[in-house]
C-alpha cells in the first residue's frame, strides 16, 4: 500500500507493474492473508496502525480480485483501464506531428514490441500492454536469474524509455496538461 501509493504518484507505469506483483503475491500465497501478514506486513518498518492499514490493503485488494474471477491469473479490470488509458495517450501521441521525441522512442520500439507480439505466450490488447508485459516478465525473470540475451536487455531498455515517458506525460496530464 505505502509503495504503491507513491508509485501511483510518481510513475504510473511502474505502479502498474506494481500492482501486478502484487496481484502475483496474493495468488503466490493462495490468498492466506495470515501468511502475507506474517511474510511481508511484518516486514515492513512501520507503526502497529499503518501495519494493520497494510493488512486491510491486502485484505480488500485480494477480495476485489475474488470478486472480479482472477484469483488464477489476469488482472483486475481498474489496472486494465489504466493500461488501456495509457495507450489512448500513446495514441494520441504518435499521432501528434510536434511529438518528435516520442514518435522517435516509439519508431525505436515499435520492431520490438511486433517481434514480442510475434512469440509472445500471451494475448495483449494494445502495445502499451505488450511493453509493460515484457517488461513485467523481464523483471521476473531477472528475479529468478534466469539467463537473459543482450536482444532481450537492450529491447526491454527501449520498452522502460518509451514507457517512461509516457508515464510522465500521463502524470502532466493528471496535472492540468502537458507541453511538447
Amino acid at each position: 500500500m505505502l509503495i504503491a501509493r507513491e508509485k501511483r504518484k510518481e510513475n504510473i507505469t511502474e505502479y502498474i507493474i506494481y500492482m501486478w506483483q502484487v496481484e502475483d503475491t496474493i495468488r503466490a500465497f493462495n490468498f492466506d492473508l495470515d501468511e502475507i501478514e506474517k511474510k511481508i506486513i511484518s516486514r515492513f518498518d512501520q507503526p502497529e496502525n499503518v501495519k494493520k492499514e497494510i493488512y486491510e490493503w491486502y485484505r480488500d485488494f485480494a477480495a476485489l480480485m475474488k470478486n472480479e474471477k482472477v484469483e488464477k491469473s489476469g488482472h483486475v479490470q481498474f489496472l486494465k483501464n489504466l493500461v488501456s488509458e495509457l495507450n489512448d495517450l500513446h495514441l494520441e501521441l504518435i499521432n501528434k506531428p510536434d511529438e518528435v521525441e516520442y514518435i522517435n522512442l516509439y519508431s525505436e520500439a515499435l520492431p520490438l514490441i511486433r517481434e514480442m507480439n510475434a512469440r509472445q505466450q500471451w494475448r495483449s490488447e494494445n502495445e502499451i500492454e505488450t511493453c509493460l508485459t515484457s517488461v513485467y516478465i523481464y523483471y521476473l525473470m531477472r528475479l529468478k536469474n534466469k539467463e537473459i540475451s543482450q536482444a532481450t536487455d537492450k529491447a526491454m531498455k527501449v520498452f522502460v524509455r518509451l514507457l517512461s515517458s509516457l508515464s510522465t506525460r500521463y502524470h502532466q496530464l493528471e496535472k492540468g496538461g502537458y507541453s511538447n
